[in-house]
């Protein structure tokens, strides 16, 4: 690889951008790293400025060197200084055209040049030493511009992605919270229908206790719930309903320290699906202590154990839990 890039034909491939990004940018690394590959490439770009100075590029190699090579304002400086050398040197070609065959022969201007050079006064010398060396310097901070600009669109492309791939991210975060909210609104909704169900079905059967009718009086199952009963407790408190019992009535215990005016009762099943639900319930007071009274249709009720929420609905903020009661139905 190492020969490749010594060569002087691919070195002015590269000065004309000819070559592909990925050649150029191994010779910008070796030209970073190796000052004596940096002096070969300064020497390529001597002769193809002398070459275009003296007219003799094709048209296609002038087009690429006057787009490319001269859009830096150092490189122009020296082809004007070459261009003003060339006026001023004698003419030294030699051509042969009508006999030449196959190549050309022609004095290299670095001959010329030195032969100029030694010619010069100390003084002379010494300014020309000062602008070569500064062309020199120019071509070095050029190529030193073209990698620093060059890693910093390679910082600016990775910080891009980087922006993509949050985007994405705060995008598909967005998506999830859509569904989840449309999960809430859903299950919001289902629980709607039921509770609108369940009065329904309370408000019929109320109608129905109080139409008078010649039929048997309905049959009311009754149970006493007292505070402190827990969920694991051996022995809980059982409904038993018998077959023709419609109405099931839960007297439920309150503690004297739930001060409460109004209160709200939710009865699930013990996997948590809701069966009952009631708000703006009031206690009673008696001789045993303050007690709610809750009346709801047996049909709501099938075998198995329950869990009965008991809420305390205060005059500013949400309800608060203040007791839980756990109960066995069973039917005879």
């Amino acid at each position: 690889m190492a020969a490749d890039l010594n060569s002087e034909q691919l070195i002015a491939q590269y000065l004309l951008g000819e070559l592909p990004e990925e050649r150029q940018v191994e010779i910008e690394d070796r030209a970073f790293s190796d000052g004596e590959f940096m002096a070969t490439i300064t020497s390529v770009e001597n002769d193809l400025i002398d070459e275009y100075v003296r007219g003799e590029m094709t048209e296609t190699d002038r087009r690429r060197f006057e787009s490319r090579f001269l859009a830096s304002e150092s490189r122009r400086k020296r082809v004007e200084f070459a261009r003003a050398l060339a006026q001023l040197l004698p003419e030294t070609r030699v051509t042969e055209r009508e006999t030449r065959t196959v190549s050309v022969t022609r004095s290299s201007w670095r001959d010329a040049l030195a032969a100029f050079f030694h010619g010069l006064n100390p003084a002379g010398r010494f300014g020309l030493a000062a602008a070569t060396l500064l062309i020199l310097l120019g071509g070095a901070w050029l190529i030193t511009q073209t990698l620093t600009l060059r890693s910093q669109l390679n910082r600016l492309q990775a910080q891009q992605s980087s922006e993509q791939n949050n985007r994405k991210a705060l995008e598909q975060q967005v998506e999830s919270e859509r569904r989840r909210n449309e999960e809430l609104l859903a299950q919001l909704d289902q629980e709607k229908q039921q509770r609108a169900q369940t009065d329904e079905s309370l408000r019929r059967l109320s109608e129905t206790i109080n139409q008078p009718t010649e039929t048997p009086r309905s049959i009311i199952a009754s149970l006493t719930l007292l505070p402190g009963i827990s969920r694991g407790a051996t022995t809980q408190p059982k409904l038993v309903l018998p077959p023709n019992a419609s109405v099931a009535r839960l007297q439920i215990g309150i503690e004297p320290e739930e001060d409460y005016q109004s209160f709200g009762v939710e009865l699930r099943t013990s996997s948590g699906r809701p069966v009952w639900m009631r708000d703006s319930l009031t206690a009673r007071s008696s001789r045993g202590g303050r007690s709610i009274r809750l009346t709801l249709p047996a049909s709501a009720l099938l075998p198995g154990e329950y869990e009965l929420r008991l809420k305390g609905i205060p005059d500013t903020g949400p309800p608060e839990d203040v007791g839980f009661y756990y109960f066995e139905v069973m039917k005879r």
